[in-house]
């Protein structure tokens, strides 16, 4: 088994272990919460969370000890509330962001000329109607009605396919004020995509500022600056200008002291599309002749990426099925989401040399399935993380037979028109033709 990939299972296997030594950040009860033998003990607690809970929960218990082997008959669903409950939202927090550290730690990180290509983005999603929820993650609503509901602000890694950071807002705080706040906290070596809707001089100025470098797509009308250089017929242009106002005061407010003669230097890259129209990028990267202007129009094509992490979490995942109504078990659900799509990840690392042998002999490239795994995933990974640990080998060996042979072909250069659907809310089933459920 690939060296780095047993690695970074014995960590995520060792996470809960670890977390006991920290009772007072992770259980509600200190001194009291999983200290005693039951059939729901904590590792097997955090792992039947991690395969997702969208099924009824008796079934789901059912199942897992299934698949578990243990010998022993299920428990009530009232136990496993009872267990959930003892955990603070913390856990699956820092399991998540353990699940990213220990895959940069035991992967060989792919990169772009020395660094990390990360994407921010947001999405929206509703919770249960209950006002707890809305009390703890937010509203949204109009002269009728309100729902709970929240914003993620995501960071997710490019090359790697990795969602590297989450952070939630809600709706009545904008996406970019959040995404201006968190570029103190992005590594040095990242260089971070953004889409027009974070078109603007602060983010920019805040990378350069923090040591990052980041690039933008601009509206063609953003300012005079833009509009001249479409004007000009150039490919690309060095400038440097004066802060505006609005963005002196942005800076002003997160602690960066600024003066109206306060300047910002960054480079202006035109892309033509298939379709003839014109794209403006701006970037930090101003070295023109370590980044040459035709790397940038794939780099930013390659911003799908979160697009389509997106669409797994919330189609293929089913993120907005919640499996409880309570706040700890709502916070457990959506990082759960996180940890599982990071393994998953892990899983098709591991085999990308042999992905890439067999891509040589066939016409077109093929890509794991993301749905299909998620399915087999669910079923193999109760028996990575709890049997033991020389048993490893012999259930990945399945699970990668099964996920070599339903890989399914890459969609190149897809340029698809985006057309806005018409969601009936009040329909309790939405045909997907693209895709069957597989958790």
């Amino acid at each position: 088994m690939n060296t780095s990939l047993h690695a970074y299972l014995e960590a995520m296997r060792q996470f809960p272990f670890l977390a006991k030594h920290s009772p007072q950040q992770y259980f509600r009860r200190p001194g009291k919460d999983f200290t005693r033998t039951r059939i729901l003990h904590l590792e097997r607690v955090v792992w039947l969370n991690i395969t997702l809970l969208k099924c009824t929960l008796c079934v789901e218990l059912d199942q897992f000890f299934g698949w578990l082997d243990a010998r022993q008959f299920s428990p009530t669903k009232s136990a496993l509330v009872q267990a959930r409950q003892k955990l603070l939202p913390k856990f699956f927090k820092d399991m998540f962001m353990f699940s990213v550290s220990s895959f940069y730690r035991f992967f060989k990180v792919r990169r772009w000329k020395g660094m990390r290509l990360w994407a921010a983005d947001g999405t929206g999603f509703r919770l249960p109607d209950e006002k707890w929820l809305g009390e703890e993650f937010g509203w949204h609503g109009n002269q009728h009605n309100r729902v709970p509901s929240t914003r993620l602000l995501a960071h997710y890694d490019l090359l790697n396919q990795i969602i590297t950071a989450a952070q939630f807002h809600t709706r009545y705080v904008s996406e970019t004020v959040i995404a201006q706040r968190s570029i103190a906290q992005i590594p040095k070596d990242v260089c971070t995509v953004y889409d027009r809707g974070h078109a603007s001089h602060t983010i920019p100025f805040l990378h350069q500022h923090y040591g990052s470098h980041c690039i933008i797509r601009m509206p063609v009308g953003f300012s005079k600056t833009i509009i001249a250089f479409v004007a000009s017929g150039k490919k690309e242009q060095i400038i440097t200008e004066k802060l505006s106002y609005k963005s002196r005061t942005v800076l002003n407010e997160l602690g960066i002291t600024v003066t109206p003669q306060t300047t910002i230097t960054y480079r202006l890259i035109r892309v033509i599309l298939p379709n003839g129209q014109i794209e403006v990028l701006l970037t930090t990267l101003t070295d023109t002749k370590r980044f040459k202007h035709g790397y940038f129009s794939e780099i930013y094509r390659k911003r799908w990426g979160i697009e389509s992490c997106f669409f797994v979490l919330k189609s293929f995942f089913q993120l907005v099925n919640f499996s409880a109504y309570t706040v700890n078990n709502c916070w457990a659900d959506i990082f759960s989401h996180f940890i599982l799509y990071n393994i998953q990840t892990a899983l098709f690392t591991a085999k990308a040399p042999e992905i890439k042998k067999i891509n040589k002999q066939r016409l077109h490239d093929y890509k794991p399935n993301r749905n299909v795994t998620a399915g087999l995933l669910k079923r193999v990974l109760v028996k990575i993380m709890l049997h033991p640990i020389q048993d490893i080998k012999k259930w990945l060996k399945g699970f990668f037979r099964q996920m070599l042979q339903t890989m399914e072909p890459v969609r190149p250069d897809k340029n698809k028109e985006r057309r806005r659907r018409l969601m009936r809310g009040t329909e309790r089933h939405v045909h997907e033709k693209n895709y069957r459920p597989a958790l």
